[in-house]
C-alpha cells in the first residue's frame, strides 16, 4: 500500500506519518473495499460511496483512530491521507 511509516515521515513529516499510522486499519479497509468495487463492477476508476465505505469499515468491526465509530469524517480524513480525496 504505502511505504513504511519511517519513509513517510521523511517525505511528509512526523505529524502526517503519525496520522497515517493511527488511521491505517481504516485505510486498509477502504483500499479493500475500493478493490472489490472495481473488481466486481468492472469500473477501473470508480469507487464506492462514502456510505458504502462506512458500512464496510463497520462490518469489519473497525473503530476510528481515537476510539469512536467510523463516520463520514473518518472516511474523508483517511481518503485525504492517501491522496484519494
Amino acid at each position: 500500500m504505502m511505504d513504511g511509516i519511517a519513509d513517510m515521515a521523511l517525505r511528509h513529516g512526523d505529524r502526517r506519518a503519525r496520522a497515517y499510522e493511527r488511521n491505517e486499519p481504516v485505510i486498509r479497509c477502504i483500499q479493500d473495499a475500493i478493490t472489490a468495487y472495481r473488481r466486481d463492477g468492472g469500473d477501473r476508476d470508480g469507487r464506492p460511496t462514502i456510505g458504502a465505505l462506512i458500512a464496510a469499515c463497520s462490518a469489519s468491526g473497525l473503530t476510528a483512530a481515537r476510539g469512536g465509530p467510523v463516520t463520514r469524517y473518518t472516511i474523508c480524513q483517511a481518503l485525504k491521507l492517501t491522496g484519494l480525496s
